[in-house]
């Protein structure tokens, strides 16, 4: 096997052995534990456990929907179902998907009320958001804000995801959307496949939009920065 194939294999074994598993063990712990309490619990820790063993599943889904998408992409096999569709609504699942990895946070949304509809498949557009905003929740201190900002741009919407974190260096700002690329960096910083912003990369792309990632405002934090075409005018598709 080649060094590259070999990286590759180690990358993909400890998303599965940790990033997979993490989730999965937690769920079993709460579901157990509501199982055993036959009762005894309070309304209020059953609810957190509840709510523990479901936020913990969706976050399981996400990881093996990445997998899934990655390997379509990789074959030419997934086929966005486009439509004209509105970026506040993909936003607003989003922004209900993830209230408890956005717990600490604060999430800011601006978008300009007379956005044109965009021309996307609204579940992978919606994945692709959520990717870089649970990637921006995993880096960025808590209590910080994490904003979406869009405008239009010529005939394309432009989507700018903005943190609080780190930022990411100038020099490996295009290598943070190759395959694995966090999980080789190491175990010492946050959880996650490495599959996350190659995902964006993959969906955006297959939409005949682009990805980038940019210094924050002022220089501070992380911008990741997408583009993607409006839906074509009804006087458009006459012709």
């Amino acid at each position: 096997m080649s060094a590259e194939g070999e990286k590759l294999r180690g990358a993909l074994l400890n998303s599965v052995s940790h990033d997979l598993r993490t989730p999965l063990v937690t769920v079993i712990g709460a579901v157990s534990s509501l199982a055993e309490a036959d009762g005894a619990l309070e309304a209020a820790d059953r609810r957190e456990l509840t709510m523990t063993a479901l936020d913990e599943a969706r976050r399981l889904d996400r990881y093996v929907q990445n997998l899934l998408d990655m390997t379509r992409l990789g074959h030419g096999a997934l086929a966005p179902k486009r439509e004209a569709v509105d970026l506040r609504e993909i936003l607003g699942v989003v922004r209900n998907d993830l209230k408890r990895v956005l717990a600490g946070h604060r999430l800011l949304v601006e978008t300009p009320r007379d956005l044109p509809p965009l021309h996307a498949d609204p579940v992978l557009i919606g994945q692709a958001i959520a990717n870089i905003v649970e990637n921006a929740a995993k880096y960025a201190p808590a209590g910080t804000s994490i904003a979406i900002k869009a405008r239009p741009d010529g005939d394309m919407a432009e989507i700018a995801i903005t943190d609080e974190g780190p930022g990411i260096p100038e020099a490996e700002r295009e290598r943070v959307f190759d395959l694995f690329h966090r999980v080789a960096e190491g175990d010492s910083r946050p959880a996650g496949t490495g599959l996350g912003l190659s995902i964006v990369k993959g969906l955006v792309e297959a939409h005949g939009g682009t990805v980038a990632a940019r210094a924050g405002p002022d220089g501070r934090g992380t911008a990741i920065v997408i583009r993607l075409p409006f839906a074509p005018s009804s006087s458009e598709e006459a012709e």
